[in-house]
C-alpha cells in the first residue's frame, strides 16, 4: 500500500479518476446534444439525455449518488444514438470514456 493509498482510503483514487473522467464525459456529451439538438431530438432522446447530465453535473464529485439508476439509463442512451449511422462514429470518444469509467466502477464497487 503506497502512502497515498493509506491517506486517501480503499478507492478513493478510482472515485478521483472517475470525477475527471465524468467532467470529460459531460463535455462531450454537451457538445454531441448542441452539435446534433436536431437528430436527438428526432430520435426522442434529447430531453432525458439533458436531464441525465444535468444530475450527473450536479452530483459529478459524489459517483455514487449517479453511478445507479442514472448511470444505466444513460448508458442505454448513448446505445440508442449509437444505432443512428451518423452518429455512431460522433460517439467513439464517448464509448471510450464510458469504458474506462465503467472499469474504475468495478474496482469501487458502488
Amino acid at each position: 500500500m503506497t502512502v497515498e493509498e493509506s491517506i486517501l482510503g480503499t478507492g478513493e483514487r478510482e472515485r478521483r479518476e472517475i470525477v475527471g473522467y465524468i467532467q470529460m464525459l459531460l463535455d462531450s456529451i454537451n457538445d454531441l446534444m448542441v452539435k446534433y439538438k436536431q437528430e436527438l431530438k428526432n430520435m426522442g432522446v434529447i430531453n432525458r439525455l439533458g436531464i441525465l447530465t444535468e444530475i450527473i453535473t450536479m452530483h459529478k464529485y459524489n459517483p455514487e449518488v449517479y453511478m445507479g439508476n442514472y448511470w444505466e439509463e444513460l448508458l442505454s442512451l448513448i446505445n440508442i444514438i449509437k444505432q443512428d449511422q451518423k452518429l455512431a462514429n460522433e460517439v467513439k470518444d464517448i464509448e471510450e470514456l464510458i469504458e474506462k469509467i465503467n472499469s474504475l466502477k468495478e474496482l469501487v464497487k458502488f
